[in-house]
């Protein structure tokens, strides 16, 4: 008669025990190298996204004051329009102006809402890059905007326009007898990501420009600067 040899209630034990060991070893390597690839994906998105952002303004800022040469729309008067919002959290804001054709005139604006306001999102602090643009064709600028408030790109936290000058000083407005000596213009955002990754839930304390303010913690946040260099006022000029 043959025996039949079997595993013992002792080895399926062990064998399960150790198995389960290996799993949750696993599962665990699996969840920390998922929280890294959230973190890094969603810190090349915020620099995609800034890099964006800049691109856009910069292109702007970059033709402000052009002017056609045979123009219908006559003289720019006000080449950049400057807001400066010095509370604990508001942001800056730019009006640009310049010329594509012969006939036709730009008018852009930049400026940041709690989306919240727009009636875009329920999420409380949660802010938004917003762009206005009007035309004027053949003398005359439309009666309503091109469009308003379009969203340019989300979880701006802040925006401020500093305005380097011709005497080399630096200013956080700029007046319409001014806009002529204008050389350059200085950029920054701050951008946080869309999910929160720290476990600890700090409060941010946010210092750019003259803003001083506790954003909420957990997020990710990166300040990105440019410079955009007004050539066509320094030719007008």
């Amino acid at each position: 008669m043959k025996t039949r040899s079997a595993y013992t209630l002792t080895e399926l034990l062990v064998a399960t025990a150790v198995g389960s060991i290996v799993m949750a070893m696993a599962f665990s390597s699996f969840s920390v190298i998922n929280q890294k690839y959230q973190k890094y994906s969603d810190m090349s998105n915020l620099h995609r996204g800034a890099t964006q952002i800049l691109n856009i303004i910069t292109r702007d800022l970059r033709m402000a004051g052009y002017q056609d040469l045979d123009t219908v729309n006559g003289s720019i008067a006000s080449a950049v329009i400057t807001e400066n919002d010095d509370s604990d959290r508001g942001s800056d804001a730019i009006t640009i102006t310049y010329d594509t054709d012969t006939q036709n005139r730009t008018k852009v604006k930049y400026y940041l809402l709690p989306c919240k306001d727009t009636g875009q999102c329920t999420e409380e602090d949660r802010y938004r890059l917003y762009k206005t643009k009007w035309s004027k064709v053949n003398g005359s600028w439309e009666i309503s905007a091109d469009y308003e408030q379009q969203a340019v790109a989300d979880y701006v936290d802040d925006l401020q326009f500093k305005y380097n000058m011709a005497n080399g000083l630096d200013q956080e407005t700029v007046d319409s007898d001014e806009i002529k000596d204008l050389r350059s213009v200085d950029v920054s955002i701050l951008m946080r990501t869309a999910r929160k990754h720290e476990k600890d839930e700090r409060d941010y304390r946010h210092e750019l420009e003259d803003n001083d303010v506790n954003l909420d913690g957990g997020y990710i946040r990166e300040t990105f600067s440019t410079t955009a260099f007004t050539r066509n006022l320094e030719l007008g000029g």
